[in-house]
């Protein structure tokens, strides 16, 4: 039986929700837990910020959707994130710098991923509200993770550091130029969307 189109549609803006929230509440609690980090802090409530407005944005998508009024897709969202699955990992775990950043890292390639999907379910369903603002979100995470690619070599120096270890600064620029090169040689070898042949009908 055929599924109805706003009905998916909108069960991927739920899902987004339910992510985007459960993300806000735990960066809420990390930016308490880890005050005597300011650089991170400061990072953290650049991220919080837009979390923020990706919950905003979302809420007033499902609004003009009408998809069962957004109380109702809000609802929906809350017991959502239970189907996410162990890749919504609990981010308010204190484990230290380094891991909260790692769970950190985690989330927000799951959001990265889920606005991919989001963007490429409305362009492939005509509905280019939809995917342009899965397009913006998607651009967003995409600058979070990246920045967080250099943010979390320092943290876990400076972690080893704190726990008298002989941990050497000077290996950070190396880190960094590993980090950049692994990511441009993967890029220009991995197949373009339209190469593969999973979207292709049978």
């Amino acid at each position: 039986m055929a599924k109805d189109t706003n009905e998916v549609v909108n069960s991927y803006i739920t899902d987004m929700l339910a992510l985007e929230d459960h993300i806000e509440k735990a960066l809420r609690g990390q930016l308490e837990d880890l005050k005597d980090y300011p650089e991170v802090v400061s990072e953290l409530t650049r991220i919080h910020g837009t979390v923020e407005h990706h919950i905003t944005d979302l809420k007033e998508l499902s609004e003009r959707r009408s998809a069962g009024g957004p109380s109702n897709l809000v609802k929906r969202a809350g017991s959502a994130v239970l189907g996410l699955g162990a890749a919504a990992v609990d981010l308010v775990r204190k484990e230290g710098l380094p891991k909260n950043l790692r769970d950190d890292y985690t989330a927000f390639s799951l959001a990265t991923i889920g606005y991919v999907m989001l963007h490429t379910t409305g362009l492939s369903l005509g509905e280019r509200e939809v995917a342009a603002l899965a397009r913006q979100h998607f651009t967003d995470y995409a600058g979070v993770v990246t920045r967080l690619h250099n943010i979390v070599p320092a943290a876990v120096v400076r972690f080893l550091k704190e726990d008298g270890l002989p941990a050497q600064e000077n290996v950070l620029p190396e880190v960094s130029r590993a980090i950049e090169e692994v990511w441009q040689s993967q890029s220009s070898q991995a197949p373009r969307t339209e190469a593969t042949s999973i979207g292709r009908s049978r």
